[in-house]
């Protein structure tokens, strides 16, 4: 759904997204400057951070199956 991106690119968006929340919350005096930072981290996440880390999950998923090996016959028959 979420995932079209590598597991090394998700998590590079989630780090980005977090200094961009530690710096919208340093920001609070400062009112606009602070929403446009929480803004780019809720676009980094796509989302809400559940939105983040269901493409980090499924990024995995991915990445998972492309090194399982795929089997070309029934299992316990030699071809």
């Amino acid at each position: 759904m979420y995932c079209n991106t590598s597991v090394l690119n998700q998590i590079a968006r989630g780090v980005l997204a977090v200094a961009c929340i530690a710096g919208a919350v340093v920001l609070t005096p400062r009112f606009w400057p602070a929403i446009a930072l929480f803004a780019v981290a809720v676009f980094l996440m796509r989302g809400c951070p559940a939105c983040w880390l269901m493409g980090l999950v499924e990024a995995i998923e991915r990445g998972s199956d492309r090194k399982r090996p795929r089997q070309t016959s029934e299992p316990g028959r030699t071809p």
